[in-house]
């Protein structure tokens, strides 16, 4: 029986290695692409990212409901809000798995607001 050279071997991968292999090849080039400096905020954009990031995360379809989320990220951008409780509350209104979940956050943000004394 004639060996088999190292030409002649089959590279046994797997299913798991033959997607680390496509992974390595998929990104390998992305890791030399040169990274850009990130974007300086402008002092207008805080209320526009946040208040956009509202209106498109939580589903808003209503003027009062925009307005509402104008309001939010206002107060935010003011200091008399918290932004680490809009966050939470956004996150927990969109985990809730609810296919429109503004309601959820305008209830729980207006509770959280008053305890901290500010009206919404």
């Amino acid at each position: 029986m004639p060996s088999i050279g190292p030409t002649r071997r089959v590279l046994r991968l797997g299913a798991h290695g033959l997607r680390c292999v496509l992974w390595a090849c998929t990104l390998w080039p992305l890791a030399s692409l040169p990274r850009l400096p990130a974007a300086e905020p402008t002092p207008s954009s805080g209320v526009t990212d946040l208040a956009e990031r509202l209106k498109v995360g939580l589903r808003v379809q209503a003027p009062a409901d925009v307005a509402f989320c104008d309001a939010v990220a206002r107060l935010v951008v003011e200091g008399r809000l918290p932004r680490q409780v809009v966050d939470g509350t956004y996150s927990w209104s969109i985990q809730r798995g609810r296919k429109y979940p503004f309601p959820a956050f305008e209830h729980v943000i207006r509770i959280k607001a008053a305890r901290l004394g500010v009206g919404l």
